[in-house]
């Protein structure tokens, strides 16, 4: 493995070549024998507690950094990173969007292009800087930026959802060599984080299919705009574990001079293989707070940090007794969300979707007298025999279907997401609610999620970078490929997420009152129980200066300074 080292000066490389070419055949093998004998014998204490050693940063200065990461790695493509969490934040070192998030002014900025928006709010032109090059030398141009925008992005062929939904209907045109222009049909102020997307190089993949992209050889040694590069192709071993190593880019624009020059990522496809390997690295990204105490070591600093998103129980208001209000209620209110939170070992919980307000002014407390009160009044008395909500009329049992997704990959991951389902279970059906579990793996868990086939639905959501409601809960997105997960209708929750979608960075005290507006909505109807937010770790070693973890919004937000990060 690879290691920390004592920087070094990179003038010294002409002179250890001028020197080596002066000795002769014998002299060359000795040398050889000698270095390696001095590599054996004194590795350790070169290393200190890390094993293995790389000659080249020794001589050439800098550092290596490896860091441990649970899942595979796919495809290095920024166009696709979104779909695997592994390939976003190694894909977040090799490409670069027009804009990037910077968490210490907590917002996105402008990055390689500078930019303007017209009176109209949606008119976006866009100037590429000076001095902006690909890894392989040749320069960033309008045409990579078109390209990547219209011709792959919005290709019918291209197969990345999510991407493909935001420039839906977004007009792209070049300008000039350094100029693009964007015009959108309706103003949207969170249209400007969508450009953190990396840009894809055009004189690599125009030729390339876009229906072929996705399995194009460019995904194992791609050339990006970032500041590090692949090395070599990512490699998978007979234990199922991926690697990829990435070296600081000497083209890259903004010219630094980093003390990490090298880094190795190293992918397990368990948590178990990964701490059974965690002697050989130097960081552990995403740890949930369950797996914190396995991984943590004595040579490692812990990083706590939250991300945009929570986890809630949706209510399915399109079903007949769930479309009633008091229904809802009698669930909200029968729901313990801080036993559940601490049997899971979790401590933030949530009760607004809104997560850029203070959850403290929307907490709620759970009250069984008011929750039994909510369910009679809407004709589910209790039966004093079955000890269930029957209606007196028909003798209908109240019951409800409650699915959630499975791991059995990951034990610790499925532990939460059962004692959730279940303790929710249990405690509607002190009430009277007969609920039944059900749980399925990824993917014939997302058919039921498109099909809206459940009354409740334990789920995650995350908001990234924009904070923006619109895909969860404007009614326009109540399709199978929305994600309106409640079917909530309300017109006055629409106006606000549209006011809010409209109002920029100038008009923030309007934007607030809107969001303020929305989450009264929202707390009021009742289309979902907002449960928690789960909060995760960053492990690295000890010798690592200037680490940043606050204001992440993505974990690949941990490498923001990475340029600036010392080793001790």
């Amino acid at each position: 493995m690879k290691s920390f080292y004592p920087r070094g000066k990179k003038s010294i490389f002409p002179l250890l070549k001028k020197t080596i070419r002066s000795y002769s055949d014998n002299e060359k093998a000795i040398s050889l024998v000698l270095i390696v004998l001095m590599l054996l014998s004194g590795w350790r204490l070169v290393l200190g507690n890390w094993a293995g050693q790389n000659l080249f940063t020794l001589l050439s200065g800098g550092h290596s950094y490896s860091e441990g990461m649970i899942g595979s790695i796919t495809r290095l493509n920024p166009v696709y990173a979104d779909l695997n969490e592994v390939d976003k934040d190694i894909t977040s070192l090799i490409f670069e969007g027009l804009s990037k998030y910077d968490p210490e002014q907590k917002k996105v900025v402008e990055n390689i292009a500078t930019h303007t928006l017209d009176e109209s709010k949606k008119i976006y032109t866009f100037t590429l800087k000076e001095g902006i090059a690909w890894q392989d030398g040749q320069p960033v141009t309008a045409d990579d930026v078109y390209y990547t925008y219209h011709d792959v992005i919005q290709s019918p062929d291209f197969e990345n959802p999510i991407l493909k939904s935001i420039f839906l209907g977004v007009n792209i045109e070049k300008v000039d060599e350094k100029t693009i222009k964007m015009t959108l049909q309706e103003p949207n102020s969170f249209f400007f984080t969508q450009l953190t997307v990396g840009l894809l190089p055009q004189h690599i993949l125009k030729e390339v299919p876009i229906k072929e992209l996705d399995s194009n050889e460019f995904n194992q040694l791609p050339i990006g705009n970032g500041p590090y590069q692949v090395i070599s192709p990512y490699e998978k071993a007979s234990d199922e574990s991926t690697s990829v190593t990435l070296e600081y880019s000497e083209n890259y624009w903004k010219k630094a001079d980093p003390e990490v020059t090298e880094i190795n990522f190293l992918v397990f496809p368990s948590y178990e293989k990964l701490i059974d390997a965690k002697g050989q690295i130097h960081g552990i990204a995403r740890i949930p707070e369950y797996k914190l105490e396995e991984s943590q070591e004595d040579r490692f600093t812990t990083y706590e940090y939250s991300l945009p998103q929570y986890t809630a129980l949706f209510i399915n208001t399109n079903k007949t007794e769930l479309a009633k209000r008091n229904v809802r209620l009698g669930i909200q209110k029968g729901i313990d969300k801080n036993a559940i939170l601490n049997a899971i070992g979790y401590t933030q919980a949530i009760d607004t979707p809104l997560l850029e307000l203070n959850q403290g002014d929307w907490i709620y407390q759970p009250n069984k007298e008011e929750a039994a009160g909510a369910l009679f009044d809407s004709g589910w008395p209790l039966n004093s025999e079955t000890g269930l909500r029957t209606n007196s009329e028909t003798g209908e049992v109240l019951s409800f279907k409650l699915i959630r997704r499975s791991y059995p990959e990951n034990e610790k991951q499925e532990e939460v997401n059962e004692i959730t389902a279940r303790m929710i279970a249990e405690q509607l059906g002190q009430l009277g609610i007969q609920v039944t579990v059900e749980n399925y793996e990824n993917e014939p868990f997302q058919k039921k999620v498109q099909e809206r086939d459940y009354d409740l639905l334990l789920y995650g959501q995350s908001l990234g970078y924009n904070l923006d409601t619109y895909s969860y809960w404007h009614s326009s997105q109540i399709n199978e490929n929305g994600l309106n997960l409640s079917n909530y209708t309300n017109a006055k929750a629409d106006f606000s997420i549209e006011i809010i979608r409209t109002t920029f960075d100038d008009e923030e005290e309007k934007k607030q009152e809107s969001l303020k507006s929305l989450a009264e909505i929202i707390k009021n109807d009742i289309p979902a129980v907002f449960l928690y937010r789960p909060s995760y770790y960053f492990l690295a070693d000890n010798r690592i200066q200037n680490i940043r973890t606050e204001n992440l919004l993505f974990p690949l937000d941990r490498f923001a300074n990475i340029l600036d990060w010392k080793i001790e």
